[in-house]
């Protein structure tokens, strides 16, 4: 059973619904339940047999050219060439199978990376399950460090956080409560729900399974995902494009040479022999084997730096793409929240380097900032500290809160250590207090620290800390300093400090602010895409202000404009295709996605070279002669274009040059051109071609003139 608005769904009214109690179904309902509906499993792609990989390389056009190549010399008894093409094409047959078949086994192996068991009530006790034995209506008791495998409604929770980066793309954990939510919102506002996918960081649970395997969120993003449509990858095409040229031009000579050698009265035995041993060797033998050898090396090097390829024309596809759509969290950032400011209430001020969960980078004042309060604001926030980080074997292990990890990892950056303090008593930290707080000794005096939002923490304070001196807080001025750090996309924690053990007439410390940090090759594989003429855009569920932060650092954009988020893009899909055109093509940030519509999104990008093609024909001339710049194209010397020019301004007065994007010309401008020209068979980025175009036709122009050209 599969409802959207289980988040606005009272508990009981949940458990009516899906015939359950807190108590969990019996044995037999949920065997019932099982058999009805099926495994929680989600969609998968049977694997192709080794056989099938094997058959689809063998219809490849090419190879079925050489193969009947090699049929022909057999019987003509040119043994030698025909035991070498056989060679050729089983070579090519196995190179290709086999990296096909191991890309897809490393697929199978991630896969089994995720089997999970969970607990679930059952008959009122409790029991370990596997994860794909739940059905509808199951009591799920989950902690920290469980994977979710369903979508839930929660019933019970305490100090619960969840990693919905894999749904949502923030970062940062989410606070979860069992409350109501009197309204439609998105996916990431849904406090009241678990999905499947996601990871449990901090706390316990009780809740109630509302959809299972194709059923949950991720379910229906691999289902559609698993839908779409397979296209040909522009070598491909090509291929088959070349393998009909050749098969056409073989003919027609086969024909001419058989009408030549009967007109002058040439027995047919040796016309036949002629015609045979001419088409096979018009055969290109080792072409196939010379691009699978291509795409193999391109797939082993890609698979050093951890990408999968389970299609070696895919290689070749990357090569020619014209957009990359990226997604924030774990790809363009580190995924691991990092401390990157402290600000205090005198205003100074700290900047923090290094990345992620570890001990690398420092804290660096500015200008007369004194380091020991950096030092002071960490220690409080290590002591009042849910996480852990520990360096094992040369690499850091973390578990907990990422905020409270990339405490610790700031107290590492500065030394900090605790041995000799003494914590008496701590309120953890929960979603409804917004806070948690430490009771400690520390030289056989009481103290106590607080740290969380700054409206909370504020509520505690009635002194700040300036210098050496505690002065009268002033609320308006820490609220400023916030609302500066959150608008640049920080998340800020305030803390604050007392040397009585109660929560009341505290001094404010100061302000940490986090981000998750740009990972350190990304700015550069950015700027090498522009310079190819890539275009780069990032797709985030994160917030608009912090996805504004990392792309303006990245210099995807340069301002907030060109920032939207999944509720424009829904208004704008509404009004129909063409204001959604308008809108998007002033977009290179979007924010507050669901997973579906990133797919959404990728695919209306996809299909932007139709687009292309209507803003070409708004600007070919009624009577100029259109000539399309195409692989297929005619190839000329520079004299033989500047003829070519000459001619067809003297007849048309004007030319229109048309470039197409890597992945063609639309046939909707193609039907429209009168000429084809190709001046190479790479891939040139439309800037550099453009060069190269305007470059050609001065060329042309100085040989129409009869004057010398040089560069």
């Amino acid at each position: 059973m599969k409802l959207k608005k289980w988040h606005s769904t009272e508990i009981t009214d949940v458990l009516q619904k899906l015939n359950s109690t807190e108590e969990g179904l019996t044995t037999e309902e949920a065997t019932l339940r099982l058999q009805k509906n099926g495994k929680n499993e989600l969609p998968k792609k049977k694997n192709d047999s080794l056989l099938k990989i094997f058959l689809r390389e063998l219809i490849d056009p090419i190879v079925l050219l050489l193969l009947f190549a090699s049929i022909v010399s057999f019987l003509i008894k040119e043994k030698v060439d025909a035991i070498a093409i056989l060679f050729i094409i089983l070579v090519d047959l196995i190179l290709g199978t086999y990296q096909e078949w191991k890309a897809n086994k490393n697929v199978e192996a991630l896969t089994k990376l995720i089997e999970v068991k969970t607990k679930v009530l059952r008959n009122g006790i409790a029991k370990e399950i596997d994860a794909s034995e739940l059905v509808v209506g199951d009591i799920v008791l989950l902690t920290s460090g469980d994977k979710i495998s369903a979508d839930m409604r929660l019933i019970e929770s305490s100090n619960l956080s969840v990693d919905e980066s894999i749904l949502t793309g923030e970062s940062t954990s989410v606070e979860k409560d069992k409350s109501t939510i009197n309204k439609d919102v998105i996916l990431a506002e849904r406090k009241n729900m678990l999905y499947a996918g996601t990871n449990i960081l901090t706390g316990r649970a009780k809740a109630i399974v509302t959809a299972t395997g194709i059923n949950t969120e991720i379910g229906e993003i691999a289902s559609k995902v698993n839908n779409t449509k397979e296209t040909k990858s522009p070598l491909t095409i090509r291929m088959e494009k070349f393998s009909k040229q050749i098969t056409f031009l073989i003919i027609v000579v086969a024909v001419v040479i058989t009408v030549a050698l009967y007109a002058k009265g040439t027995a047919g035995s040796e016309i036949f022999l002629s015609v045979i041993a001419l088409s096979v060797s018009a055969m290109p033998e080792g072409l196939p084997l010379a691009l699978t050898m291509a795409l193999t090396i391109g797939s082993n090097r890609m698979s050093k730096k951890n990408v999968v390829v389970k299609r070696l024309n895919s290689v070749e596809s990357l090569g020619s793409c014209t957009v990359i759509a990226s997604d924030k969290t774990g790809t363009l950032t580190v995924n691991e929240q990092t401390a990157k400011k402290i600000v205090l209430p005198d205003n100074s001020t700290f900047d923090i380097t290094g990345t992620g969960y570890n001990d690398k980078g420092e804290v660096i004042p500015l200008a007369s900032a004194n380091i020991n309060d950096a030092q002071y604001i960490s220690k409080l926030a290590v002591l009042n500290n849910e996480a852990t980080l520990e360096k094992k074997k040369n690499e850091y292990k973390y578990f907990g809160d990422s905020i409270d990890i990339a405490f610790l990892s700031l107290g590492l950056k500065l030394g900090i250590k605790i041995d000799d303090i003494k914590i008496t008593d701590r309120i953890n930290y929960e979603s409804e207090k917004k806070y948690s707080a430490v009771f400690y000794k520390e030289n056989n005096k009481d103290y106590c620290t607080v740290k969380g939002s700054l409206e909370k923490v504020l509520e505690f304070c009635t002194t700040m800390k300036v210098g050496e001196k505690t002065v009268k807080i002033d609320k308006e001025l820490l609220k400023e300093q916030n609302e500066l750090l959150a608008s640049s996309g920080y998340r800020v924690i305030a803390i604050a400090s007392s040397d009585k053990q109660k929560l009341k007439e505290m001094t404010f410390i100061g302000l940490v602010a986090f981000i998750d940090p740009i990972r350190e090759d990304v700015k550069e594989s950015i700027n090498e895409c522009k310079t190819a003429g890539i275009k780069v855009i990032m797709i985030t569920g994160d917030h608009p202000l912090t996805a504004y932060s990392i792309a303006k650092d990245l210099n995807l954009v340069e301002t907030f404009n060109e920032v939207t988020t999944g509720q424009e893009v829904d208004k704008y899909l509404e009004k129909g295709q063409k204001e959604f055109d308008k809108f998007i093509k002033t977009k290179k940030v979007f924010t507050r996605v669901t997973p579906l519509n990133k797919l959404e999104i990728v695919e209306l990008i996809d299909s932007n070279k139709n687009e292309e093609g209507d803003r070409i024909l708004t600007k070919l001339k009624d009577k100029s002669f259109k000539v399309a710049l195409t692989l297929d194209g005619k190839k000329y010397t520079s004299l033989e274009l500047s003829k070519f020019i000459d001619k067809t301004l003297m007849n048309y007065g004007n030319i229109d040059f048309i470039i197409g994007a890597s992945s063609g010309i639309a046939d909707k401008v193609l039907e429209k051109v009168d000429y084809k020209i190709s001046f190479s068979d790479l891939t040139f980025p439309h800037g550099l071609f453009r060069g190269i175009l305007l470059e050609q036709i001065y060329r042309s122009f100085k040989i129409i003139n009869n004057e010398t050209y040089h560069k």
